[in-house]
C-alpha cells in the first residue's frame, strides 16, 4: 500500500541533438537518486517502469507547460495551455525519457531556443529518501534545480557520427566539420566512380553491376572483335576510349585512396602518434596496404606532452637518446633509430 505522498517541482535538463531543430526525445528523470540544488531530497527513481506504468495508465499524457503555468497559474483559474505532450515513456540506463507530440508554439519555442532547461512535477513518497512514484507533467524553464544533468542545447555526440568517424577513417577526435569535408569528398569520389563504371558498362555491353575486372576484359574483349570486322579507324578510337576510361579508373581509385591516406595518417600525426616528416611516407605505405598500416597506427601509443617531437632525455639535451614510446614505434615500423632520432632533433630546432 502507497504511504502518503508529496508534489515535487524540480529542474533537470537534456541535451538537443545539434543536427535537429526540435526535440523528439527528452530526459525527464535521471535514474538512481537525485536532489536539487536547493537542498530538497535525496529522490530516488527504484523502479523505472513502475513509475512509467503509474504515469501514463490509462492512456493519459504528461501535458508540457511554461514555468509551471498549470500549477502555479492553473491552480488560479488562468491559461495554462500545454506546450507539449509526453505520449510515451522509456526507461533507459539514464533515467526514464519521453517521446514529446509538440504544438505550433511549443516547436517555435524550441527552434527558437527560448528555454534551456525541463523541469519536472512528480509525486514522492514523504519519508527520506523520497521514493519517486508517478510523473504528472513537466516545464519549459531557465531555471535549472539539477546541475548534475545537462543543458537542453548542448550537443551530444551519437552513435552515427562515431560509425562516421570509423568508416571514414578519421581519429576520434575528429570534430563534425572534419566529418562532413570527409564524407564530402567520399561522397563526390563514389560519385565520379559510379558514373565511370556506369559508361563502361554501356560501352562494353557488360552488365550494370560487373566488377571492374570484368569491366576491363569485356573492354579488351570487345576491341579484339572488332579488329575483324570494322574499319581501322572505328577500331583505332574504341581502343583509344578503352585506354582513356581506364586511366580514368585509375585516377578515381588512387584519389579515393590518397584521400581515405590523408585523412588516417594527419590524425595519427594530430594524435602525437607520428611524426611530420613521416607523413608522405606513411600516406604512400596507407595507399598501397591500408588494411596493414590502420593495425600499425592503432597500436601506437598516443605521446601527448611526451610526444616525438618534443621528447627530451633526462640529462642530455642533444637529443640523440630515443624514448622507450621512440623505440617502440621504431620497431614496429622498421625504421633506423638513429635517423629517426636525427629527424626528431632537426623537427626540434625548426620548432624553437
Amino acid at each position: 500500500m502507497v504511504g502518503p505522498m508529496d508534489k515535487a517541482l524540480n529542474s533537470l535538463a537534456h541535451a538537443l541533438p545539434a543536427a535537429e531543430g526540435v526535440p523528439e526525445w527528452l530526459h525527464l528523470l535521471p535514474a538512481g537518486s537525485f536532489a536539487g540544488e536547493d537542498g530538497r531530497g535525496p529522490y530516488v527513481v527504484k523502479d523505472m517502469q513502475a513509475v512509467i506504468e503509474a504515469s501514463i495508465a490509462g492512456g493519459r499524457k504528461l501535458p508540457i507547460d511554461e514555468n509551471h503555468a498549470i500549477d502555479h497559474v492553473g491552480a488560479k483559474g488562468g491559461a495554462s495551455p500545454a506546450r507539449g505532450w509526453v505520449v510515451e515513456l522509456q526507461a533507459r540506463e539514464d533515467g526514464i525519457w519521453g517521446r514529446v507530440e509538440w504544438t505550433p508554439t511549443g516547436k517555435t519555442l524550441m527552434e527558437e531556443r527560448a528555454y534551456g532547461f525541463l523541469s519536472p512535477v512528480f509525486l514522492h513518497t514523504k519519508s527520506k529518501p523520497h521514493r519517486v512514484d508517478k510523473l504528472l507533467r513537466v516545464a519549459l524553464t531557465n531555471d535549472p534545480n539539477l546541475a548534475s544533468l545537462k543543458s537542453l542545447h548542448t550537443h551530444e555526440e551519437t552513435d552515427m557520427e562515431k560509425e562516421l568517424r570509423e568508416a571514414l577513417g578519421l581519429p576520434e577526435d575528429a570534430d563534425k566539420d572534419a566529418i562532413l569535408k570527409a564524407a564530402t569528398a567520399a561522397h563526390a569520389a563514389s560519385t565520379s566512380h559510379t558514373a565511370l563504371m556506369a559508361r563502361l558498362s554501356e560501352i562494353s555491353g557488360a552488365a550494370k553491376d560487373a566488377s571492374e575486372n570484368d569491366l576491363v576484359i569485356a573492354l579488351q574483349a570487345r576491341v579484339s572483335s572488332s579488329a575483324s570486322g570494322e574499319d581501322e579507324s572505328e577500331v583505332k578510337e574504341l581502343r583509344e576510349q578503352v585506354k582513356s576510361l581506364n586511366t580514368q579508373l585509375t585516377q578515381v581509385t588512387a584519389a579515393t585512396a590518397r584521400k581515405d591516406a590523408e585523412a588516417a595518417i594527419d590524425g595519427a600525426i594530430e594524435a602525437g602518434k607520428l611524426v611530420p616528416a613521416l607523413r608522405d611516407h606513411m600516406i604512400a605505405r596507407h595507399m598501397k596496404e591500408p588494411g596493414e598500416v590502420e593495425t600499425e597506427l592503432k597500436a601506437m601509443p598516443a605521446l601527448n606532452a611526451r610526444s616525438l617531437r618534443d621528447y627530451k632525455p633526462s640529462g642530455e639535451g642533444d637529443g640523440s637518446t630515443l624514448s622507450p614510446d621512440d623505440e617502440a614505434v621504431c620497431s614496429l615500423m622498421g625504421l633506423d633509430p638513429k635517423a629517426f632520432a636525427e629527424t626528431s632533433k632537426k623537427l626540434e630546432r625548426s620548432a624553437v
